[in-house]
């Protein structure tokens, strides 16, 4: 049986023990999110398109758009497939190969990043988008995880090549011109050179730094040190300053940082709790009065909104549109696996559409009753990860046990630590 009919015939056997629950669940969202990946990529060049239809024989939205972030994604998945039983070896080995191939010779780009957007058959720049260094590192991430994954000579050779393109320093001083930078530019377009915008302050960069960190012998130290990390509270709980909950989850997917703490005395997965554990309450206390919010409803992150595409955040009101993004709440199943899954399930019980063939939409919003009829890969990818993670610590084995990301952890400082549960653990050690 070849991969494409390998992943179909598991889902329908799963979907047919209704209702879902707990582990089966969440199983249930990795094998949907995995056949995203391999339904969705086209088969000539690998890439992945950035979103899907949710219905089966829905309208395939921007249809010629992949994104190099997702085609990443989509390579963990493939080795993630491999290794639960849901694909086979080797036409998912071959795929990989194939993509590895494209962005050798047909993904257009400069100095060894992409762009953001592409042409799924020609790899070539759509919608006037940036040469993104963090989407750029999301296809170098995914690849390396799954390089980890499949241990394959070829496979890892193609890696080599794609890694040994990247200047690292032209995104970080703007091509010298800003030699003593030590944060990453987000971005350069043809038309106006590198954005005015820097990966300066807390987000989902951490794993943008580590990759680097990883590849970059040359890449000073003090990286980072450099961003900012502003602290927010509500309700007792303090989290990193950014309020999109994925931004507290994307990292993590790829880097183990459970018990460990930087020199600045942080611990990322503290963060990553509380962000959750805030989330959550905001949605308990509903200061809004949005449809549907409550204990076990929740998850505001960045997804398709009834307006267009929106990055909805807490603790601020003014980042709260009523529109839930529910894979985000799975994804922080390695945080708060009971909350997670009660979330899981509570969304599949009381908002059934949100359900389709990928597994969670991108968005809804209860109180208009409206619902994003596509996925889109990253939310997926992201939440695969994690879910995989949550399970037995996957991608974490495989990311880890790369001598290079052991010795960017050292460079950065991310020590091991003995402090007890999650829960009784600071966000900031102040010693």
């Amino acid at each position: 049986m070849n991969a494409t009919l390998l992943i179909p015939l598991l889902l329908s056997g799963l979907a047919a023990q209704q209702p879902l629950r707990g582990q089966l669940l969440l199983d249930d969202l990795s094998k949907r999110a995995v056949n995203f990946f391999w339904e969705q990529s086209d088969p000539a060049t690998g890439l992945t398109r950035d979103r899907g239809p949710n219905t089966k024989g829905g309208p395939q939205n921007n249809a010629n758009i992949a994104s190099i972030a997702s085609t990443g994604y989509a390579l963990s998945a493939y080795a993630i497939g491999v290794q639960r039983g849901w694909l086979e070896r080797e036409p998912a080995l071959k795929r990989a190969r194939l993509t590895l191939r494209t962005v050798l010779t047909k993904l257009e780009g400069r100095n060894g990043w992409y762009y953001h957007f592409v042409d799924w058959k020609t790899g070539k720049r759509e919608w006037n988008c940036e040469l993104s260094s963090i989407d750029s590192a999301l296809l170098f991430a995914g690849m390396t995880l799954a390089e980890r994954g499949f241990k394959d000579p070829e496979y890892s050779n193609l890696c080599d090549q794609v890694l040994a393109r990247v200047d690292w320093n032209f995104m970080l001083t703007d091509d010298g011109a800003k030699k003593d930078s030590l944060t990453f530019n987000m971005g350069w377009k043809p038309e106006d050179g590198f954005l005015n915008a820097r990966w300066a302050s807390f987000c989902e960069l951490g794993f943008l730094y580590v990759l680097a960190a990883s590849h970059w012998k040359q890449m000073p130290a003090g990286c980072w040190e450099a961003w900012a990390r502003p602290e927010v509270s509500y309700k007792g709980i303090t989290m990193l300053a950014c309020g999109p909950l994925f931004t507290h989850q994307m990292s993590q997917g790829f880097y183990d940082f459970r018990n460990r703490r930087d020199r600045l005395g942080y611990d990322y997965f503290v963060d990553g709790r509380n962000a959750t554990l805030m989330q959550r309450q905001y949605c308990t206390d509903n200061p809004k009065g949005f449809k549907g919010y409550g204990p076990d409803i929740w998850g505001l992150s960045a997804c398709d909104i009834p307006t267009g595409y929106g990055a909805q955040g807490v603790p601020n009101p003014d980042e709260d549109n009523g529109t839930l993004a529910p894979a985000s709440a799975v994804a922080s199943v390695i945080y708060t696996p009971d909350l997670s899954v009660r979330a899981a399930e509570a969304f599949v019980r009381k908002f059934p559409k949100s359900y389709g063939q990928y597994g969670f939409t991108t968005g809804f919003d209860p109180t208009k009753n409206w619902y994003s009829p596509d996925v889109i890969g990253i939310d997926l990818g992201q939440m695969l990860l994690n879910i995989e993670n949550a399970r037995d610590g996957l991608c974490w084995k495989w990311m880890m046990s790369d001598s290079k990301v052991q010795h960017a952890f050292v460079k950065f400082g991310l020590k091991e630590t003995k402090e007890g549960p999650l829960e009784k653990r600071a966000l900031r050690s102040r010693k």
